[in-house]
């Protein structure tokens, strides 16, 4: 009988998604007990021959689908899901191989929990920090704002209530933090779980990285909208102060490039640089109504 469905969407990230499965194929949890369900929104990279190619000793269900996003693809693979507890991670997140019996476990101590185990991210080829602090005790509750998708579980029926994931963020960012809101507003807990561990093998350069807080902030617009209030627009990093410096550069072509030449050698100026990108995502989606 399976009990544990681990729920990975993919695109294009065959090298790794290999070593993640490989990882989770190698459990101390039975493997007649749980399932990996595996969404892949059309990767042309040769993952779909990989993935035929695997023997793998826990069931393995792979789709194919329509490119609609990270999102579209991870509520897909929860519907299809047979256990009752659900474990997110990410293709290119392996895991160390007490993560499943660990995520389990925790569900028969505490029902009705959801569970953030620990990520170690490669930010470097010679720098890793922890997704979570590590000052958090094993089953400590902790704030909503850890609902952290790469190495998190909870039981199915809790996300089906809760309506899944919200597709309408497309963009990165926010779609796993906006859904630990609504659970806890629900009241579902959120609790530590260091014990269960796994490697985020993403390292992302300066230029990507100003990428990404653009299109966070874009997702960071949604979210706001979705939750109008002033706790939401603390929590987004939308205060006056951040707002009055953004328009500032805005206003003068000339500050922005200062900061840009300042910010190759500088974490404040590179600070202000990813806070505007941040905040030029989210002003142009909250102004622009036809994406409401």
């Amino acid at each position: 009988m399976i009990e544990a469905s681990i729920i990975i969407g993919t695109f294009n990230s065959k090298d790794l998604l290999k070593k993640t499965l490989d990882s989770l194929f190698d459990q101390t949890y039975p493997p007649d007990k749980y399932e990996i369900v595996l969404a892949d929104s059309m990767s042309d990279d040769g993952t779909e021959e990989m993935v035929n190619s695997l023997k793998p000793p826990c069931q393995l269900t792979y789709f194919r689908q329509e490119n609609k996003g990270k999102v579209n693809a991870r509520n897909n693979a929860i519907k299809k899901a047979q256990g009752e507890i659900i474990i997110l991670t990410d293709a290119d997140i392996p895991a160390e191989r007490n993560l499943i019996e660990e995520h389990v476990k925790a569900h028969e101590k505490y029902p009705s929990t959801a569970f953030a185990g620990q990520t170690i991210r490669l930010r470097r080829e010679d720098l890793t920090d922890t997704e979570l602090p590590t000052k958090f005790k094993p089953f400590q509750k902790i704030a909503w704002s850890y609902f952290l998708t790469g190495n998190l579980s909870l039981h199915r029926h809790i996300i089906m209530d809760a309506g899944l994931f919200d597709e309408s963020f497309k963009e990165y960012g926010w779609e796993d933090i906006e859904l630990g809101y609504r659970l806890h507003k629900m009241g579902v807990p959120l609790r530590f779980l260091p014990q269960a561990l796994n490697h985020h093998l993403h390292p992302v350069s300066k230029k990507d990285f100003l990428t990404i807080m653009y299109k966070m902030g874009k997702s960071a617009a949604i979210f706001y909208r979705k939750h109008p209030n002033l706790q939401i627009k603390l929590y987004l990093g939308l205060n006056p102060l951040a707002l009055g410096v953004y328009t500032l550069i805005k206003k003068h072509k000339w500050l922005y490039n200062y900061i840009e030449r300042r910010s190759v050698n500088s974490g404040f100026f590179r600070h202000l640089l990813e806070q505007y990108n941040y905040l030029k995502g989210f002003t142009e989606v909250l102004h622009d109504r036809t994406s409401a």
